[in-house]
């Protein structure tokens, strides 16, 4: 499977939940900075993927988290303890435990996703595997009644 977005998803499902450090594993790297980390980040800003932490009550919503932003706190704390650092940005953990540990979880908005994904996968394998077989069977009753025809 090619998708890193896909594999991540799928990898939550499996466990239902991985630290960042783990979720790091799956990613591969491209640019070796904050840039690979854009797929996982739009995972938590869409909604597929969340985390242990509670939402800020000045927000408006949830969803206004920049995944520019989410992209450069991940890569900075995929392999960071306590303090983790990148370009004019600092993160430290709260009340213990280390950074690259925190947890991650599928949504039910993710699993609706992987679940639609999975059923339209289905849908056009068995669309296909129809069509074949009626042109088989079309073939084979066209070369028929050729023959037949030819017998005349």
């Amino acid at each position: 499977m090619k998708n890193t977005a896909l594999k991540i998803l799928m990898k939550l499902e499996e466990c239902g939940e991985l630290s960042l450090a783990d979720i790091s594993k799956l990613i591969p790297r491209k640019f070796g900075d904050h840039r690979d980390f854009y797929v996982f980040a739009s995972l938590v800003a869409i909604g597929y993927v969340d985390d242990e932490k509670l939402p800020d009550p000045n927000s408006q919503s949830t969803k206004e988290k920049k995944e520019a932003l989410l992209a450069r706190e991940y890569f900075a704390c995929h392999d960071a303890e306590e303090v983790a650092s990148f370009e004019n940005w600092s993160w430290r953990k709260a009340g213990g435990g280390y950074l690259k540990d925190q947890p991650f979880m599928l949504t039910g908005e993710g699993s609706l996703f992987l679940s639609e994904y999975r059923s339209k996968r289905f849908e056009r394998v068995f669309s296909l595997g129809t069509g074949i077989l009626v042109g088989i069977i079309v073939a084979v009753v066209g070369a028929y009644v050729r023959a037949e025809l030819g017998n005349l």
